[in-house]
């Protein structure tokens, strides 16, 4: 017998932990771009190289707020602000 070491991914959420699993019970894939194609056919979210799993609460909102960008704002020149009426 012939042992050969393989290299395999998965991915975990950045927000609790948890891995991606199927329904066997864990997900590898070959290569970090498989990952990326296939988290989302679990309800996984993406987000560049940050991954979130499907679970809703707290925790996670609270990644996915970090990750916003700031809401804009705009005055146009010689607009008065609330306070100032």
């Amino acid at each position: 017998m012939t042992v050969s070491p393989v290299t395999a991914y998965t991915v975990t959420c950045n927000a609790c932990g948890e891995t991606l699993e199927d329904d066997g019970g864990g997900t590898l894939f070959a290569d970090p771009a498989s990952v990326a194609d296939a988290a989302p056919a679990y309800d996984w979210t993406v987000f560049g190289d940050r991954h979130l799993c499907p679970t809703e609460d707290d925790a996670h909102q609270a990644f996915i707020d970090r990750l916003m960008p700031p809401e804009p704002t705009f005055q146009a020149p010689g607009q008065l602000t609330v306070d100032e009426g």
